[in-house]
């Protein structure tokens, strides 16, 4: 055999062996994060017997009364004020005419278990067939309410559960730090409550999830062939590998849902373990006879992999993080409001919730008509003498800012704040943010003091924008070592995707999230910056809507890393003289005095029946809110028309460049920004915004459909705002709305 042959051959079983040691190492990781254990079950839980079918009073109030029925382990909530009875399952679940299999006895439980063995195999269980039906269980009263632990057998689990009441409230909690997993099977996921004050194909109603601004899912729509509800609270976590974009346009924002029953209401709030938390809701007639909403703890995340790409080898492997159980528990409390209640007082509820337990308090800065942000520049390949490098071009140069802005000042005056994004030295793709910096193709450090003391003396509030979790290279002691990883523990690329596929955009490079642990020190050090350097307003991004996990070996769960950011976020707030949270989720709402990119829409998912402003029920009166940007928009009217009906003021991404600087750069696919061409429609709308003044920035009591095309939204001081999508005008309450227009009833 010639040398090259043996040479070829040499190589070809060198390439076929780290292949295979890869493999092997993929599935050492994956079954690493697992227990270890016998597959025989060895442990067998007692069996009860003589528990009664009479309902027994647990605990109860001067308003609630809690009742318990041993022989099932469903429980009962009495509202003695409204005389109503909210039940964990239906009265009549064993005789669901829609259910069948497995689904007659969900039905029928107050659990619902996933769990997977040691070769990644799915499967699924509920309370009442794994437990009750076998008598493995058993249950303590205590002073406001009991613990019931339920015992599988055959899959060697055990989960406890406490139920009580307090004041207005129900409260449920999965005590995750008394599970225990007897085998090699372990926990991935538990559903609590799932049929908790369901409705019935015969009552009516609706039921309310956070998906953007908010949304409602009538009851008996007739939608049983679309997709079930599943958000995840905060997003998908954004650690894992994700080979595409699912091309969601809107995420969970609060860890709450609701339920209007005929004239009846509740509303959930996950107070423990909300970073883990997913949303469901279900419409009756499609596997049982109910329309219900819940929540679920996830504690085991899963990623594909795929090995041995493009070859007719090729396979994809399931991995499974290791276990992740919230500490001390994961807890969903049930407020019952009065009768009649709908969306609007579920917000007003959620809102004294975030008064009352996290400290949030009303004022913020002052409500402006708009917000304009500027993009700062973007980092682009030149030559020189055939030599490449990189450069930064100018989108917005500081002292362009500070022209554009005297242009609106000065034909409509200065009822409207600025901030900037890619601003910092090397704009978008910039090192994390341990300190305030200036790029110099924008200006450098002195034109952008200028730029900010001339916005200081027009009146103009004027916020720069900072990401401290988005690393996009190496620098400030950061670098991919200090990344968050994936479950294969490798880094986890954060791709920017397009929208005509969903598949990942190539000509992009990625940019890499920071391990969580990291970000308190981090913001610590860009706060310490920003004093130092006597900057009074502050931006986040990233922090305020990005949740993930740090799947290494000593990685961070994503209840942590909820921890991490609102320890860093209440650092912010209480350094900032006012701070600017981009796109907040719910646990940055106690921290801002302003939030921009405020959504104004839903997810719009085929089950879904219409969008709510259930975001700016709860946060207006408490910050100063802004829309996503209008002009980003298809049809920026109806945009416009939106964020005034929703009760926020409008936004604007904006350029002081022409819209060909974008042309073959990584922002690209921001269109239509540049401010010449806009200048004479900012006028228009902060014109326009004028009869608005005095209403926005108030707290908003409420928010109505009055026909197909016109809604009206209400202020505290009693001014409503009337908006009409019609092609006509149409004449409410003694006002004429305009067509495609609004209109305001009450003084200013």
């Amino acid at each position: 055999m010639k040398k090259k042959t043996w040479k070829i051959l040499i190589q070809g079983l060198l390439f076929a062996a780290a292949l295979g040691l890869f493999a092997g190492l993929l599935i050492y990781l994956n079954s690493s994060g697992q227990t270890s254990g016998e597959e025989v079950m060895e442990w067998e839980p007692e069996v009860a017997s003589g528990y009664t079918d009479a309902w027994e009073t647990v605990a109860q109030n001067d308003r609630l009364e809690l009742l318990f029925q041993p022989s099932t382990t469903q429980l009962i909530v009495k509202d003695k004020a409204a005389g109503v009875e909210w039940r964990s399952n239906p009265e009549d679940a064993a005789e669901d005419p829609v259910a069948f299999g497995q689904n007659k006895t969900l039905v029928q439980s107050v659990l619902n278990v996933d769990y997977v063995n040691d070769q990644s195999n799915f499967y699924t269980m509920n309370s009442f067939q794994g437990s009750v039906q076998k008598n493995t269980y058993t249950y303590e009263y205590q002073e406001n309410g009991l613990t019931v632990n339920w015992k599988f057998g055959n899959e060697g689990l055990e989960i406890p559960c406490y139920f009580g009441i307090e004041e207005d409230c129900f409260v449920a909690r999965v005590l995750t730090g008394q599970i225990v997993q007897h085998g090699s099977l372990q926990i991935s996921k538990i559903s609590l409550l799932p049929f908790f004050g369901s409705g019935s194909t015969q009552d009516e109603g609706y039921m309310v999830v956070p998906d953007g601004s908010g949304a409602m899912i009538s009851y008996n729509n007739q939608k049983q062939a679309y997709q079930s509800y599943v958000q995840t609270v905060y997003g998908t976590d954004l650690a894992l590998n994700l080979p595409s974009s699912t091309l969601v346009t809107q995420n969970a924002t609060m860890p709450i849902f609701g339920i209007r029953k005929n004239s009846d209401a509740l509303l959930a709030v996950i107070t423990e373990g909300e970073y883990q938390a997913e949303l469901h809701a279900e419409i009756a007639k499609k596997l049982t006879s109910s329309n219900t909403v819940y929540s679920s703890v996830v504690l085991i995340q899963s990623e594909n992999n795929t090995l041995l790409a493009n070859s007719s080898d090729e396979e994809t492997v399931v991995m499974l993080s290791a276990q992740q159980l919230p500490d001390p528990c994961y807890e969903v409390k049930y407020f019952f409001l009065e009768e009649e209640a709908g969306y609007n007082e579920m917000a007003a509820r959620y809102q004294r919730y975030l008064v009352e337990e996290k400290g949030m308090q009303a004022g913020g800065a002052a409500q402006k008509d708009m917000n304009l942000t500027f993009l700062g520049g973007v980092e682009v390949r030149e030559t020189f003498l055939g030599i490449p490098y990189r450069t930064v071009k100018p989108l917005t140069a500081y002292k362009d800012l500070q022209e554009d802005v005297a242009k609106l000042t000065q034909a409509s005056g200065s009822n409207f704040q600025v901030s900037m994004t890619k601003m910092e030295k090397d704009a978008n793709q910039s090192k994390l943010p341990t300190k305030l910096s200036y790029e110099r193709a924008l200006g450098g450090e002195s034109a952008y003091k200028r730029m900010a003391q001339g916005l200081e003396d027009a009146g103009v509030p004027f916020y720069p924008i900072y990401d401290p979790v988005t690393m996009y290279r190496a620098g400030h002691g950061y670098n991919t070592l200090k990344a968050a990883r994936n479950v294969s523990r490798s880094t986890s690329p954060q791709y920017t995707y397009l929208l005509t596929s969903g598949a990942r955009d190539s000509g992009i490079s990625p940019a890499y999230l920071v391990s969580p642990k990291y970000a308190e020190d981090i913001v610590g050090k860009l706060l310490k910056s920003a004093s130092k350097k006597q900057v009074q307003n502050l931006g986040l991004d990233g922090i305020t809507r990005k949740v993930y996990s740090d799947f290494r070996k000593d990685g961070t769960s994503r209840s942590q890393t909820g921890a991490y950011w609102e320890s860093a976020l209440q650092e912010a707030a209480q350094s900032a003289g006012s701070l600017l949270l981009d796109g907040a989720y719910a646990y940055g709402f106690p921290y801002a005095d302003v939030i921009t990119d405020v959504p104004i829409f839903s997810s719009q998912y085929d089950v879904e029946d219409a969008a709510i402003p259930f975001y700016q029920l709860v946060m207006s009166g408490y910050a100063s809110l802004y829309s996503t940007p209008v002009n980003m928009s298809g049809n920026p009217r109806e945009m416009l028309l939106r964020s005034i009906e929703y009760g926020v003021a409008p936004s604007f991404l904006v350029m002081a460049a022409d819209s060909e600087a974008l042309l073959d750069t990584d922002l690209s696919s921001y269109y239509s920004v540049a401010f010449g061409d806009w200048e004479e429609e900012l006028k228009s709308v902060l014109a326009e915004a004028k009869e608005l003044e005095g209403a926005l920035g108030q707290k908003m009591t409420g928010h109505r459909q009055l026909s197909q095309q016109v809604y009206a939204t209400t202020y505290e001081d009693g001014t409503e705002i009337y908006v009409n999508y019609g092609e006509e005008a149409a004449d409410v309450d003694g006002v004429t709305v305009p067509a495609m227009g609004f209109a305001r009833k009450g003084e200013k």
